[in-house]
């Protein structure tokens, strides 16, 4: 087992953390070999190393920005012939990809995801989207992406300003929901052009757009949409041409897990959607933002194996 540390994790929390599990985890798991992150462009070389020497089981230690950073290190190389095993350890401060969270993953009251034994086959979702300089690349996520007021919440709760670092000493919680209504008050929905599965296009006003694995986003935030690992779709819940006090009043119904059967709510499964706009948008991808005037969503069914 290859573990891969974020130390600057949960507002650089992470080490601390770390280090406060790290015996519990000697304990339970005699042989691994620990490593920090040494740059986000240097893990695909950290990751190619490991594998050279025979490693096929790796955990990506941090926050759901660091699932995301391993997964793509993985992902983004050919391992064919290696039966690659992914693991984590929550050390973030949202930490969805192990939500719901369960007492017997818990480790000094850390979610783990490590037991081999219980390993799944997972869908991971394939973004493959036009950026800034107009040239196509491609990211995976396995929890979920976005568009609109919960990227751009996301790019604000990322960011060093000075309100958001005072809402972060506060709480985490306090942070979102902080950047989420800071959002809503400047936002103007996105007018753009999509498509599902192979149905015709179709002209919306993008309030926001999840797409997504696992309905669990941004701390306390959820969707009521039911979903399975390895079930070959994604969900994908649309808020269309919402004015703010019906994005704030729609924020407030997530809290509660409700969101499906409201006015200019939308909800499908499906296994691809186009999304296409002349205005540039955030895209977010596991708490990673960056710029898209377009963006191109795909199942990728049960393409990685992930502990449970």
């Amino acid at each position: 087992m290859r573990i891969y540390i974020n130390p600057h994790c949960d507002f650089s929390h992470g080490w601390k953390k770390w280090m406060k599990v790290e015996p519990a985890l000697r304990c339970q798991y005699r042989k691994f070999v620990a490593e920090q992150i040494q740059s986000p462009e240097n893990l695909a070389a950290q990751v190619e190393r490991a594998v050279k020497e025979g490693e096929n089981f790796f955990v990506a230690a941090g926050g759901d920005g660091t699932v995301n950073l391993l997964l793509n290190a993985l992902l983004g190389q050919s391992y064919h012939n290696k039966e690659i095993l992914f693991g984590a350890m929550g050390l973030g401060s949202s930490n969805d990809f192990h939500k719901p969270f369960r007492s017997e993953s818990l480790i000094e009251g850390i979610p783990v995801r490590l037991d081999p034994q219980d390993a799944i086959s997972s869908d991971v979702i394939s973004v493959q989207y036009k950026n800034s300089e107009e040239s196509l690349a491609t990211r995976f996520c396995i929890v979920n992406s976005s568009v609109g007021i919960t990227a751009e919440a996301n790019a604000l709760y990322n960011s060093r300003v000075p309100s958001i670092v005072k809402a972060k000493r506060v709480s985490h919680e306090a942070a979102v929901i902080f950047s989420a209504l800071k959002t809503i008050f400047h936002y103007k929905n996105i007018p753009s052009t999509l498509t599902l599965d192979k149905e015709s296009s179709r002209k919306v006003n993008v309030s926001n757009l999840g797409v997504f694995k696992n309905p669990h986003f941004a701390g306390s935030l959820c969707y009521d949409t039911i979903l399975a690992a390895d079930d070959g779709y994604f969900g994908v819940n649309l808020c269309q041409d919402m004015t703010k006090l019906e994005a704030i009043q729609a924020l407030a119904r997530l809290y509660k897990r409700k969101f499906k059967g409201y006015p200019k709510t939308y909800s499908w499964l499906a296994k691809e959607l186009f999304l296409e706009s002349e205005r540039p948008f955030a895209l977010e991808m596991d708490g990673e933002v960056i710029r898209a005037s377009q963006a191109r969503f795909k199942i990728l069914p049960r393409h990685l194996r992930c502990c449970r």
